[in-house]
Formats: structure tokens, C-alpha cells, sequence
């Protein structure tokens, strides 16, 4: 199979390592050919350069990884959304990683569920609707936990105390709400009904605007717990 891959981010960068084994890729950053010869042409840019590089690109198959961009309205073309935080020198599973697929014709489902098997990953097929309301679900649990981890971590310095002592419970909690489910694993004293614990905390925090999502958050849970 003939890939050419436009884009040497985090993304298009793990794409080419983990396929040029496998397969004749071709690898273009910002000086790319607009007539590309291959299988598949998978546009990896900035979401505001995605549409007009799908466009002009003159291919057998273009496709784009943008996750909340639809699928381009041109002949051939389609989406290939790996659903994951990419990082350039991290290790990536692919086996572990969901790729959300779409194209208008069947032969061209087929060579994208083809790439998909080449990185061992599991295809989901989905509209640009669908995968847009994956991807808020995929905000609120990956960019903003980790906003919250950055806010932890400065009330820990804040407060002169070690952000490792959290390290545990960090790892816990991802796996307890895969395991169990989100809700119920959840725990503290928002569940519990403990309003002197909330009391406390609050007024152990110094910026207004923390103060206000930690009392936010606290009954959204009281209120999705019914209680």
C-alpha cells in the first residue's frame, strides 16, 4: 500500500513511524506536492489550514485527522481520527487507541479500515456529527482532568506540599471509573452530603475564581447524584 502523510507534528510524525514499516509512506511537512500518487493521502495540519489543504490536494483518497472538522465535500475524501493525545516522543499503543473513520464510498471505507489494521488499532465508523460530540465528551475528560491536575498542582505549591503524595490517587481514578463506571466511582464529600469538608476546602482557597469551580463542580455532583 502506497501512504503519503502531509504534516511532521505530533501526530503525523507517530503515523509515519509506526506505518513506514509496513507500508511505501511518503512523509511531507509544509513544501508538499499538490498531485500526490498514492493509496491514501492523510492530511495531519492545524485545523484552520485542514479544509484548504484537503482541498487542493489532487489524490486517489484525502483524508484529514482533525476531529471536530467534517469530512471535506470533494470527491474521495474522508476522515481518519485517532482518538487520543498525541505527543512526539512518547510511546504510543496503537492496539489501545480508537480511530473514528468516515468516507461517502465503500471501497474507500475499506483501504481506511485497512490503514487502521496496519497500526493494530480498532476502526469505529462515524458521521462528522457523531465524531464532533465525541470529541466534547473527549475535552471534558482529557484537557479539562488535566486543567484540573494543573490547578491541584498549584494549590500544592501554594501551600508549600508535595504534588507526588497525589500521584497515586491520579492513576486511580481513570482506571476505578473505566472499571466501575463514572458514576459509580465516584467518592467524596460532594457525594457524601459533607458540607463542613466543602466549607474548608473553599476557604482554603485563595483565588476567587477556583473558589467558584470548586463550589461549581461540587454541585453538579450533588446534583447528578440526586441528592
Amino acid at each position: 500500500m502506497k501512504i503519503a502523510i502531509i504534516g511532521k507534528g505530533n501526530l503525523g510524525t507517530h503515523l509515519y513511524n509506526a506505518l513506514k514499516a509496513q507500508a511505501s509512506v511518503q512523509w511531507f511537512a509544509k513544501d508538499y506536492p499538490t498531485s500526490i500518487i498514492a493509496d491514501i493521502v492523510i492530511v495531519s495540519v492545524s485545523d484552520h489550514a485542514t479544509a484548504a489543504v484537503c482541498k487542493e490536494i489532487d489524490a486517489s483518497l484525502v483524508v484529514h485527522t482533525a476531529g471536530v472538522i467534517p469530512q471535506v465535500k470533494k470527491d474521495n475524501a474522508g476522515v481518519f481520527y485517532p482518538l487520543f493525545s498525541f505527543t512526539k516522543g512518547a510511546l504510543v499503543q496503537w492496539e489501545n487507541i480508537p480511530i473514528l473513520i468516515e468516507t461517502a464510498e465503500e471501497q474507500n471505507l475499506s483501504i481506511l479500515k485497512k490503514i487502521v489494521e496496519l497500526l493494530g488499532a480498532k476502526p469505529y465508523s462515524m458521521s462528522s456529527a457523531e465524531r464532533t460530540n465525541i470529541h466534547t465528551a473527549a475535552v471534558i475528560v482529557n484537557n479539562f482532568t488535566n486543567h484540573l491536575y494543573t490547578l491541584a498542582e498549584d494549590y500544592c505549591r501554594h501551600h508549600e506540599l508535595p504534588f507526588e503524595v497525589l500521584h497515586a490517587i491520579m492513576k486511580q481514578g481513570p482506571e476505578k471509573a473505566i472499571k466501575l463506571g463514572a458514576k459509580q466511582a465516584q467518592t467524596g464529600p460532594a457525594i457524601r452530603g459533607d458540607s463542613g469538608t466543602i466549607l474548608d476546602h473553599m476557604e482554603s482557597i485563595d483565588q476567587e475564581d477556583i473558589k467558584i469551580l470548586y463550589k461549581l463542580l461540587s454541585t453538579s455532583i450533588r446534583n447528578r447524584h440526586e441528592l
